[in-house]
């Protein structure tokens, strides 16, 4: 795994604990935060499989 895989990876991780946090506290839909997580996924790029 490359440096900016690893970097992608953990600015993913970093970003979808962020996700949850502010899915909680706004009261996102699944529908908003399905999305959301779509696009950080496009936009990052990650390379490992992470629950959600």
């Amino acid at each position: 795994m490359t440096n900016a895989q690893v970097s992608d990876n953990l600015m993913y991780a970093a970003a979808l604990q962020q996700l949850t946090r502010l899915a909680a506290a706004k009261n996102m839909t699944d529908q908003e935060i399905e999305s959301v997580r779509k696009d950080l996924e496009r936009r990052l790029r990650p390379t490992i499989i992470a629950p959600c």
